[in-house]
């Protein structure tokens, strides 16, 4: 007997175990995986461009309070207000 064959036995029982649960708990088919993380959002969407652009800071601020009571966001706005601005 060596200094680690009791690591080896234990190494080797940990094997069978494993792939004994293995051949138990194989999902069927028929069931997708669930998908993890988030959703995709606009940055990932081909429709959507980034862009930059320099504010007032106090501006800002006033448009991001006022967008947050009508629970929207700052790219919609920008967005309506371009496409209304390019009809004219």
């Amino acid at each position: 007997m060596t200094k680690f064959s009791g690591l080896r036995e234990a190494r080797e029982r940990r094997k069978q175990d494993d792939s004994a649960l293995t051949q138990v708990d194989s999902p069927s088919s028929s069931v997708s995986p669930k998908k993890v993380g988030r959703p995709p959002g606009k940055r990932s969407n081909p429709d959507y461009q980034q862009v930059t652009a320099l504010l007032h800071a106090q501006t800002y601020l006033k448009v991001r309070q006022r967008l947050l009571a009508e629970n929207r966001e700052v790219s919609e706005l920008i967005n309506d207000l371009l496409v209304d601005w390019l009809k004219t």
